[in-house]
């Protein structure tokens, strides 16, 4: 396993605790909805010796506590944490990869200071607005069922885990992420409308690169559809990745890593 350095940043409302692997080019990677930086703990190490890997737990998660318990989700709030996080480690621009809500918060990030970011990869963001018909209506559903199961599914998760089950600050912390997920993650992701326009004048007036993405096996996943219609919007590539909506967390790590590699270094995207 590679080093990591744990370190933390005051941010207005907020304590981040972030880690930062590696050395080279930075990768700012944003994690999805329930996690931390333990989610992207496996790809990090893979790209350690290519990239300076800052991972994070994003506000409300695990490590990063919010100064007040009733602070409403905004994907602004956790967008301009991002760049704070940023400015703090580099002044040059740098590569962003964000995965489901990570993608959505980098895309506002995107929006908000693209002279910040080289390239950025939304992996499969959760762009309900892009979608229309039967496709919605199934993500609706989706997204509601999301909300009534997620926290049962994580503490059957836990009950079965060998791993988890003697490590009760991790559950503790897995299980206060379901909350935070379900509470407060969810309706604010649901809430929040991507300005394409903005997002399009951001691209134009900057050298920063966007590279829509999704996972090979989740090509019947609403996420991928949102990704794959950004790119639409964007008239820019699309490109697939190894796994699920999660694969940088599972047995194709390995070939997620290298994927990401090449499409970071990829000077004609």
């Amino acid at each position: 396993m590679v080093i990591a350095r744990n370190r933390k940043l005051l941010v207005p409302g907020a304590n981040l605790y972030y880690e930062v692997r590696g050395s080279g080019p930075l990768l700012l990677m944003i994690h999805g909805g329930g996690g931390d930086a333990d989610k992207l703990q496996m790809i990090a190490d893979d790209l350690a010796d290519r990239y300076t890997v800052v991972t994070y737990d994003r506000r409300g998660h695990s490590r990063s506590n919010i100064s007040y318990q009733t602070e409403n989700y905004h994907v602004k709030i956790h967008s301009d944490d991002a760049h704070r996080l940023l400015a703090k480690l580099t002044d040059e621009p740098a590569y962003v990869f964000g995965s489901s809500s990570g993608a959505v918060i980098g895309l506002d990030l995107c929006i908000q200071h693209p002279n910040q970011i080289l390239k950025f990869i939304p992996h499969e963001p959760v762009l309900l607005e892009l979608l229309h018909g039967d496709e919605l209506e199934q993500a609706k559903q989706f997204m509601e069922n999301l909300k009534l199961n997620h926290r049962n599914e994580v503490v059957k998760l836990l009950s079965n885990s060998e791993v988890n089950r003697n490590n009760t600050e991790q559950n503790e912390r897995l299980l206060s992420n379901s909350t935070y997920f379900v509470e407060n993650e969810i309706p604010g992701i649901l809430n929040y409308s991507l300005d394409i326009n903005t997002l399009k004048t951001a691209l134009t007036s900057s050298t920063m690169h966007i590279l829509p993405a999704g996972g090979i096996a989740s090509r019947e996943f609403f996420a991928y559809r949102c990704s794959d219609l950004l790119a639409d919007h964007l008239e820019t590539k699309f490109v697939e990745f190894p796994g699920h909506h999660g694969g940088y967390n599972s047995e194709f790590h390995k070939e997620f890593a290298e994927t990401l590699h090449t499409i970071l270094v990829d000077k004609h995207d």
